[in-house]
């Protein structure tokens, strides 16, 4: 009898304990713990993905170095200016059935928010995986090829390697043009961190009525510049393509996207696969020449999507020496 009292009198103990502990450990309090969001909570404990931002007070340009640097901005915008900068083509060569060429448009995108306008994207479709298809359903049934990226498919030897692939500059590594869009990153940054050899301007303009993109480039030499001639060429891109494309993403339930939004897509050329001479052959430091150009967009093409794209190049090795890019309408 009296083991069943101390037993009973035990058990009272431990729980009266448990209990006191209980009160005395702090629960977690889910909430936002930023304390620069708006919904900031100071009693939280544990993030639950819940904060929220002002996006006109605090997204914006973070780089003091660019031209729309705000001091006010905490989180980037992905959106950063620069002028009188060396920038970097880089040309990502794919199609609308090649399931892993997502992955790389993904990389590119990267890139554009890492180092704003000096990267300058060009989405090329190509070779078998961006052949028109005859289905029932209507998938994969817009052409998106161009006869400038055909022939500097040709060229180069894009789809041959097997896509996706693309080229930074166009300068070849270990003796091939196509590059593996793991290696994009580090190309893009060792090119960057060399100063430009020259500087595209460029001013666009559009009559909606015929539907004519018209622009004006100076291409100043900002150091002598022997290897030439040099030749620019210039295209018309078109972001925001909403269309069929299949995606290998594993946390898809369908590769057949129908909705995925193509970006950078190359459209058509103001002046042919290889473009302009610039000047008479070489170009002197502080030289100036000008190139001016007009070309009508198709009926099916967005203005308002469309950007103007321009590389300097030189003729002998296909280098690119500098690019830039202009949206046709600014709003």
């Amino acid at each position: 009898m009296r083991f069943d009292i101390l037993k009973t009198l035990f058990v009272v103990i431990l729980i009266s304990l448990g209990l006191y502990s209980c009160d005395v450990l702090d629960p977690p309090h889910y909430g936002c713990t930023d304390p620069i969001a708006d919904n900031y909570n100071v009693d939280a404990t544990h993030d639950d993905g819940s904060c929220e931002y002002d996006p006109n007070l605090f997204r914006g340009c973070t780089d003091t170095a660019a031209i729309n640097y705000d001091p006010l901005a905490i989180v980037d915008n992905c959106k950063c200016r620069y002028e009188n900068v060396r920038k970097v083509l880089v040309e990502d060569y794919t199609g609308h059935t090649c399931g892993n060429c997502p992955f790389a448009a993904d990389i590119l995108k990267e890139l554009e928010c890492s180092w704003g306008n000096r990267v300058v994207p060009m989405a090329v479709h190509v070779g078998f995986f961006a052949e028109v298809q005859n289905n029932s359903d209507g998938s994969y049934s817009t052409n998106f090829k161009t006869p400038a990226g055909n022939q500097w498919n040709s060229e180069f030897g894009n789809s041959a390697q097997g896509l996706p692939n693309g080229m930074i500059n166009r300068i070849p590594q270990n003796g091939t043009f196509p590059q593996s869009y793991t290696v994009w990153a580090a190309q893009v940054a060792n090119l960057l961190a060399t100063p430009a050899d020259a500087i595209l301007e460029m001013t666009n303009s559009y009559s909606a009525g015929s539907r004519t993109v018209s622009t004006s480039i100076d291409i100043t030499a900002l150091s002598d510049l022997n290897n030439g001639p040099y030749n620019i060429i210039v295209c018309v891109t078109e972001d925001s393509v909403v269309d069929w494309q299949k995606d290998y993403d594993p946390a898809l339930e369908d590769e057949n996207v129908p909705n995925y939004v193509h970006m950078h897509v190359l459209r058509t050329n103001f002046n042919g696969t290889w473009g302009d001479q610039v000047g008479s052959g070489n170009l002197s430091s502080g030289t100036v020449e000008n190139v001016s150009l007009s070309v009508v967009l198709d009926s099916d093409w967005n203005e308002k999507h469309c950007n103007v794209v321009a590389f300097i190049y030189r003729t002998d090795n296909k280098e690119i020496i500098q690019a830039e890019y202009r949206p046709v309408i600014v709003e």
